[in-house]
């Protein structure tokens, strides 16, 4: 562990290799997925809220395990972390990432010299909803992406590179792309008491957008379209089984359609 605070701010810490690493070494087992609270972001949101001081901890130091769960530090009221495996930063160029038989172990993806920083691309485990979707990378990358709207797993040559390198989660969306479309703009929501999902805008959506699209049995199940009469429908079914919102969907409204016996 070394200091990076000239490269990510002041405090901030690096994961450096001591020795040379050869391409799949296992080089760190992580408990975080033994030790950890899993959360919706609805609960994570209202922690929040009602003690905003744990905002940046949350956010940061959080980790998507499904749609709609995430997995925070059981410390986290004392904001500290379970396993230093948070101190591997990001990179849009990585050396490291997670061992396809074990997700909780790191593994090298190249050979990696002494004094190299390790680190993995935050898009192996984070999808849209990434409570730090928006962030500003600075990897220094020659293929920086930039931002990380945490939607690379849905081009197709980035999951042809990193997919074995993928968290278990990652791995499950990307297979379901081929029979569950959503757009990057939606995000599945977990509600409780009983768990029910359903869909929802993450960011603002015109009228006329495509929200997603039936690719098999067209059913509320398959994207977790809830079923509403046809003046509550916030989108509208076509001909090619494609879901368009007949109308602007701000922030968290629900994607809703009236299936008109559609049902196939």
């Amino acid at each position: 562990m070394v200091d990076a605070s000239e490269k990510y701010g002041d405090g901030q810490q690096m994961v450096v290799a001591a020795e040379p690493i050869n391409t799949g070494d296992k080089i760190w087992w992580c408990t975080c997925g033994d030790d950890d609270y899993m959360m919706s972001r609805d609960e994570i949101c209202h922690l929040i809220k009602t003690q905003p001081n744990l905002k940046n901890f949350l956010c940061w130091y959080s980790y998507m395990a499904e749609d709609d769960m995430y997995m925070i530090p059981r410390t986290f009221d004392a904001q500290q972390n379970n396993d230093e495996c948070v101190l591997f930063n990001h990179s849009c160029e990585p050396n490291c990432g997670f061992d396809s038989g074990d997700g909780n172990t790191i593994v090298a993806i190249r050979p990696i010299a002494i004094g190299e920083e390790l680190t993995y691309d935050y898009h192996f485990l984070e999808t849209e909803p990434s409570l730090i979707r928006g962030m500003e990378c600075k990897c220094e990358a020659p293929s920086c992406v930039g931002r990380l709207m945490f939607d690379r797993y849905r081009d197709e040559e980035f999951q042809k590179r990193y997919y074995d390198y993928m968290s278990p989660y990652l791995q499950s969306r990307v297979r379901e792309l081929k029979t569950k479309w959503y757009s990057g703009k939606c995000f599945t929501r977990s509600e409780t008491p009983i768990k029910t999902k359903s869909l929802h805008a993450l960011e603002w959506i015109p009228a006329g957008e495509i929200v997603a699209r039936f690719s098999g049995v067209v059913q509320p199940d398959n994207h977790f379209i809830r079923s509403v009469n046809e003046e509550e429908a916030t989108c509208v079914l076509d001909d090619n089984k494609q879901v368009i919102a007949v109308c602007d969907l701000p922030p968290e409204a629900e994607i809703t359609l009236n299936y008109h016996g559609k049902l196939l």
